[in-house]
């Protein structure tokens, strides 16, 4: 089986993930983080910039999506900067989906957030540690229309902190908005590291990396 990518694109060991319906393996570099005073070694996977990458996984993710919602409409997808804004693009192009909800990492200045509506929590995650999320008012219109429900699209999924973050968002959001929140319907993502967290909802992957590696010192 062929690999993704060339070995020689990003140096040290790899673990190489298959993903069934590709027929090519993906190498992931294994890299060392600082989460919670712990030091963790992980495989990471980076779509950003990867357009036969995201190509492919977006369309299989579509597909699951369609496995659970027969049609879109009423439904918003929502995801956060930055390594799934290609997947997630993906996804919508497939689903015949024309904007997403997006959830920033901080406050810009096309937000204006002095004269226009903004929802902003604190969220933690295994690779970004303490992180914010914010939602301006073009999101927070877009969540309106969720008359159905949400679903979330993400590369990965792990402990599932990002996700409980994006549903306080979701929450705070409709209450800067006026309408009623929206329920989650499920999150798809192209991967879990691990076993899928518990979230109350269906967590559908692709794949599945392998659990973080604690390292002694």
């Amino acid at each position: 089986m062929n690999n993704y990518l060339p070995e020689k694109m990003e140096s040290g060991t790899k673990h190489v993930l298959h993903v069934q319906g590709l027929d090519y393996g993906i190498p992931l570099p294994l890299v060392e983080l600082t989460s919670g005073g712990r030091r963790l070694r992980i495989a990471s996977l980076n779509l950003v910039g990867c357009i036969r990458l995201n190509h492919d996984l977006g369309r299989m993710l579509a597909a699951r999506i369609r496995e659970h919602l027969a049609d879109p409409e009423g439904v918003v997808i929502l995801t956060a900067v930055e390594k799934a804004l290609q997947l997630v693009q993906v996804v919508a192009r497939e689903l015949g989906v024309e904007a997403v909800a997006v959830a920033y990492n901080r406050v810009k200045p096309h937000m204006q957030p002095d004269r226009r509506p903004l929802a902003q929590i604190g969220s933690g995650s295994i690779t970004s540690g303490e992180k914010t999320l914010v939602m301006y008012e073009r999101d927070i219109h877009l969540l309106a229309t969720a008359r159905r429900g949400v679903v979330i699209v993400d590369d990965v999924v792990s402990t599932g902190e990002t996700v409980r973050g994006l549903l306080r968002l979701v929450a705070q959001a409709s209450q800067r908005g006026g309408f009623a929140e929206p329920p989650l319907l499920g999150v798809f993502c192209a991967a879990c590291e691990g076993t899928p967290p518990a979230l109350g909802v269906p967590v559908v992957h692709l794949a599945e990396l392998p659990p973080p590696e604690e390292l002694s010192d």
